[in-house]
């Protein structure tokens, strides 16, 4: 049977901390600890460039606005929504004060893990919805509009059955990213060592690729758009993890494509994105065209293809100063194309190709898997928090994705 209550009086009751964090920094043990802002809480995850782990025993008192496992961390301006659980072995981490915590008393009749899920269900949505936009600034949650929000609390075995649900769903979601990055740099290590080992000539890129560009079909024609051809911006690519384009937010139509100055792309392509964001990655994973803000490479000899996509990475910087204008830095085709390339020998380059080939085709599958689990934990989250699904039905359904 669900119980229904507000935060207020599960607050008053100690059954759940509810607090924001402060403007001015906390000193533990005679250091500044770094402050969890808005901008590092992403879609049920920390990021943060901070990596120091410390132990979290003996945190009282006015130590309560630091971070602890088992925190729920929710964003309360701006950006109002985003939610995080804090792990068990992440760093120690200030609340500002656009965020609020949620912190579950362990004999309480809530887990941490549910209550994460609770923020990103359509009962939590429809209440934020309905307060966030009440000032004339910028979206924003107080603690008193918090207070005032109604929860449903289901039995605990309940919480922890579809909790168990979605998270193996998150937590094969983590699991793959963790893959995908140490293929990363494993890749990136090897073509290290091998520009540090390897003699290399020294060519221009246009001499040992075929570099191209984009562009858009009229907006004014209907029949030009919404067809079968996936079409990228720069946004698809510098919204991307890691470095595999699946697909892109707009497809337009083979009249379309043969309207703009953009060819299609095979599988395999390097997308550099060349227009106010200069150097943003992205291989292609399936044909697709793209718009004037890319510079699209393929080598001319295909086992050259990876050596390129590692050496135009590790130039952002040069490709950078290149850049030139008034309204946004664009990096011109034509320039980019008489720039000098390293080369390796055509051997040292297979067998570059054969070590690092095999690392993003894993990371590749991986971002593709990613993105199913995504769309299965995104379809039965609203399901099971509103008892629409019974969760040894869903069970069976995340059997079949994990």
């Amino acid at each position: 049977m669900l119980k229904f209550t507000t935060f207020a009086k599960l607050a008053s009751e100690k059954m759940v901390e509810i607090g924001a964090g402060r403007p001015r920094t906390v000193n533990l043990n005679g250091r500044d600890l770094p402050i969890l802002r808005v901008a590092d809480v992403l879609d049920g995850r920390i990021e943060s460039a901070f990596r120091d782990h410390r132990s979290h025993n003996n945190l009282n008192g006015e130590e309560s606005k630091i971070s602890r496992p088992g925190d729920i961390v929710l964003t309360t301006k701006g950006t109002v929504g985003r939610v995080a659980l804090m792990p068990a072995d992440g760093p120690i981490f200030a609340y500002s004060p656009q965020l609020c915590y949620f912190r579950p008393a362990a004999s309480g009749p809530l887990r941490s893990r549910f209550l994460y899920y609770w923020f990103r269900s359509a009962e939590f949505w429809t209440q934020a919805e309905a307060l966030k936009g009440q000032t004339d600034m910028a979206d924003f949650l107080s603690l008193g509009d918090i207070h005032l929000m109604r929860i449903s609390i289901p039995p605990l075995e309940q919480q922890d059955a579809v909790s168990s649900v979605l998270g193996a769903l998150d937590d094969k979601i983590v699991a793959n990213s963790r893959v995908i990055k140490l293929a990363a740099d494993l890749a990136d290590a090897h073509f290290a060592w091998s520009t540090a080992s390897r003699p290399a000539r020294t060519l221009t890129f246009e001499e040992v690729a075929d570099i191209g560009g984009g562009g858009t079909p009229s907006t004014s024609v209907a029949e030009h758009w919404d067809g079968n051809v996936a079409w990228a911006t720069p946004t698809d690519v510098t919204r991307l993890r890691a470095p595999y384009l699946c697909e892109t937010s707009r497809k337009i139509s083979p009249s379309g494509l043969a309207s703009c100055s953009s060819r299609l792309y095979p599988v395999g392509s390097i997308l550099m994105t060349s227009r106010a964001t200069v150097g943003a990655f992205a291989i292609a994973q399936v044909p697709l065209a793209v718009n004037q803000g890319f510079i699209v490479v393929n080598a001319l000899e295909a086992t050259n293809q990876w050596w390129l996509f590692h050496e135009m990475r590790a130039r952002v910087d040069e490709f950078m100063r290149h850049a030139n204008g008034a309204t946004f830095l664009e990096l011109p085709r034509g320039k980019f194309k008489k720039l000098p390339v390293r080369m390796p020998a055509s051997e040292d380059a297979r067998i570059f190709a054969s070590k690092v080939g095999p690392l993003h085709k894993l990371a590749a599958q991986l971002v593709t898997e990613t993105a199913k689990l995504t769309l299965t934990r995104d379809e039965l989250l609203p399901l099971l928090m509103s008892g629409r699904i019974r969760v040894r039905d869903a069970e069976k359904i995340v059997e079949e994705v994990v």
